[in-house]
């Protein structure tokens, strides 16, 4: 069971990345103010506990970025927690970070 959360909270990591093209240590720092988190959970022999998974399933959830398709892993876990995004935020790219800095 935890293989499987595990694939699923690297993924929607590396989907994410992708739809706001910036690198995995940023995802990690934004999910979990952690720049290792997911290279850590990525490796068999680290756990983590459900409640992590539901805390970084949340932040995808209320961070998804607007007009980028919500993988169906992420959506099944909307439904089955009754979780619902409100004020959706448009989450900027890295290179609109560092340009703001």
């Amino acid at each position: 069971m935890e293989n499987e959360l595990r694939s699923v909270l690297v993924n929607l990591a590396k989907l994410y990345a992708d739809a706001v093209h910036c690198g995995l240590s940023t995802v990690s720092r934004r999910a979990k103010n952690d720049a290792a988190f997911f290279k850590r959970i990525g490796q068999k022999e680290n756990t983590f506990t459900l409640r992590t998974y539901d805390e970084v399933m949340t932040w995808f959830a209320s961070n998804w970025p607007t007009g980028r398709q919500i993988p169906l892993e992420l959506l099944q876990w909307m439904s089955e927690t009754g979780f619902e995004r409100e004020n959706v935020k448009q989450v900027p790219s890295e290179d609109e970070e560092e340009a703001r800095q």
